[in-house]
């Protein structure tokens, strides 16, 4: 009970001294040519910010991007690429942070070092389409007053919080409490790398991953099977997913599996026996490999929005979903934003791949909810973003 409390306490301390920050800032100032980068709580070089801070590192040398990480591995991998990385508690990492004109984040500021950021341009990249309920929409209204108060006092402070289109500014208004005119429908700058190279993407994803899902392309369809961490359940992907039958599966029809679990996701089921099936590292970044996936089986995973932009199939096994739908709460009706064959049962998920492969009937519905939630075509999201900035700081 005790750790938690602190935790909850600490968001409160955060929100003040980032206050403090803010105001003690003006003495030395900050310089809007340095822009510091952080992603998912510190721990990767992933998501949304990676593709902005590799789009800015190649196309706009009047900023200094710097990425700063509370793993010392990416910072190390991101150096020996010829980035400017830190760790983000070290005290180059922390002096940056606090000089910095502008901060990306895509799951919130400690992402970098929270406190720290006070002042700067702020930017949430955010990190997809919300089908589930987010912040104050979902478990953020529980938490004990302290936290509260932090995540309020905080949420007030993002100046630039990006989307991909109309479809979700409710949703963020709502959830993250960001008020419209501070939203920017922009795209993702991840979605890029679904349509063309980005230099350094294969950092975080690794080029021999990138090389050997290209030959599995090269060799028969391939389909990714993306699925939902569900954290409470005691149940996993084992127990509702047959590997031995789908490797049996797929290799009657000429075909491949790709599987990325979540990394706390156990996956005892896949084995050097299955042939046709292919485990990724639980961390890797897939985005560099989704134009090599001709359909897309998922359940309630954001990435069913990105897949869109590439209009290739896509297959719903969604086996719990009363149970998580009640657990979690959608912003969008189930049926209206999975425009595919939706299986319940592991018979009815061989039927639902089967039909895709055979003939893709569910055009028309993809093109429904793709101009329902993106405003742009993928390829210039990070552009757009920067250009976005560029004009609220004066640039």
């Amino acid at each position: 009970m005790r750790p938690r409390v602190l935790r909850e306490a600490s968001l409160l301390l955060e929100a003040l001294l980032f206050w403090l920050v803010s105001h003690l800032s003006r003495l030395w100032g900050r310089e809007s040519s340095l822009w510091v980068f952080g992603a998912r709580g510190g721990d990767a070089f992933v998501d949304n910010a990676k593709y902005l801070f590799l789009h800015v590192a190649a196309e706009r040398p009047e900023v200094r991007p710097v990425w700063v990480s509370k793993d010392d591995d990416v910072v190390e991998t991101l150096r020996e690429r010829g980035y400017e990385a830190h760790h983000a508690s070290s005290l180059r990492g922390l002096s940056l942070t606090l000089r910095a004109g502008v901060v990306c984040v895509t799951h919130g500021f400690r992402d970098v070092a929270a406190p720290f950021v006070g002042g700067a341009f702020l930017v949430n990249l955010w990190h997809g389409v919300p089908l589930k309920r987010i912040g104050w929409d979902a478990e953020r209204a529980e938490r004990p007053l302290p936290a509260r108060l932090g995540h309020s006092f905080l949420d007030g402070q993002v100046d630039l919080l990006t989307a991909p289109g109309d479809g979700v500014v409710d949703a963020f208004t709502s959830g993250l409490r960001v008020d419209e005119d501070r939203i920017a429908v922009t795209g993702y700058p991840r979605n890029d790398a679904l349509v063309r190279d980005v230099p350094g993407m294969e950092i975080g994803t690794g080029s021999g991953t990138i090389e050997r899902v290209q030959r599995l392309s090269e060799s028969g369809r391939v389909v990714f099977y993306l699925p939902t961490y569900r954290g409470s359940s005691d149940e996993g992907l084992d127990d509702h997913v047959d590997f031995t039958a789908l490797d049996d599966f797929f290799a009657e029809r000429d075909a491949f599996l790709v599987v990325k679990p979540h990394p706390n996701e156990h996956l005892d089921g896949v084995g050097e026996a299955h042939s046709r099936i292919v485990r990724l590292p639980p961390a890797v970044d897939v985005y560099p490999l989704l134009a090599h996936a001709d359909v897309l089986l998922t359940d309630y995973s954001s990435i069913l929005f990105d897949f869109l932009l590439l209009d290739r199939p896509i297959v719903f096994y969604p086996y719990d979903l009363e149970a998580y739908r009640a657990r979690r709460e959608f912003y969008f009706p189930y049926d209206e934003v999975t425009p595919g064959p939706v299986a319940r049962d592991f018979e009815g998920l061989l039927a639902a791949v089967d039909e895709v492969l055979e003939a893709d009937e569910y055009e028309e519905e993809r093109a429904s909810v793709r101009e329902r939630f993106f405003a742009h075509d993928p390829g210039r999201a990070a552009a757009r973003v920067v250009e976005r900035v560029m004009g609220r700081i004066g640039r």
